[in-house]
């Protein structure tokens, strides 16, 4: 019998100060025996880049594929994220595989990220926070990553994961559909965040999201970017506060 769940992170040496952060966040709301969290870090990710340069480019679904095979559902988490709330949404209900949204209306205008006629803002994914359940999917994903097609697209594995569920036959569920905000779909409105009864809230507006939307995982990427993770200076002094007690 396979255990539920499990989630998975990769992490070089320049970002272990993110992943600490990231795990300290992640204890706040959930322990290990509820969702253990395996690093791919030190000598083993060495050990790893050198049997496979292009391992960061489709380590989502060669993990995956290693780790499905004993237990329900795996989570890959990227180091550089904050969470925010409990995330037992991320394996609860029936499902394929869930995501997260890559862009949104402010992100899309520094970051334009196009592929075929896929939406980018409303429907473009992001590989930061993927919630695998489907054996079937992993494995289809890990071959794409793996065939000539790898080569042909700039994204690599999060273009190919886009194509996958949105041409495929799988039953995928956009987290961000949902009452929260997971991952980048909040990145561009943070000085916009508040604190309401200990949540992080962004509020409604005209220009992105139409409701109030609590803020479940915030995800900074960029590379090695200047203040990177500091929420001092990115967030509202309170929202800073509250995000400096997770991380």
């Amino acid at each position: 019998m396979k255990n539920k769940v499990c989630a998975f992170v990769i992490a070089d040496s320049n970002n272990l100060k993110y992943l600490e952060m990231m795990k300290n966040s992640l204890r706040k709301f959930h322990n290990i025996a509820e969702l253990p969290l395996i690093e791919i870090t030190g000598q083993l990710l060495e050990d790893t880049l050198k049997r496979d340069p292009m391992f960061y480019y489709r380590a989502t679904p060669v993990i995956g594929a290693q780790l499905i095979k004993e237990y329900d559902i795996v989570l890959k988490l990227d180091a550089d994220q904050i969470i925010c709330t409990p995330i037992n949404e991320a394996w609860e209900g029936e499902f394929d595989v869930k995501v997260v949204l890559n862009s949104n209306p402010r992100e899309f205008k520094k970051y334009p990220v196009t592929l075929w006629d896929i939406d980018p803002i409303q429907q473009y994914v992001n590989c930061g926070f993927v919630s695998m359940k489907s054996e079937k999917f992993v494995d289809h994903w890990h071959r794409l990553c793996y065939s000539p097609h790898f080569n042909n697209y700039q994204m690599k594995e999060q273009d190919l994961l886009n194509i996958i569920i949105h041409y495929g036959d799988y039953k995928a569920e956009l987290l961000d559909n949902g009452d929260g905000m997971w991952g980048l779909s909040s990145k561009g409105y943070w000085p916009q965040i508040e604190l309401k009864d200990n949540k992080l809230v962004l509020p409604a507006n005209q220009e992105w999201n139409k409701v109030d939307k609590v803020i479940k995982v915030l995800h900074w990427a960029g590379g090695n970017t200047p203040n990177k993770m500091n929420v001092n200076t990115a967030f509202q002094p309170e929202v800073a506060k509250y995000l400096n007690k997770l991380t």
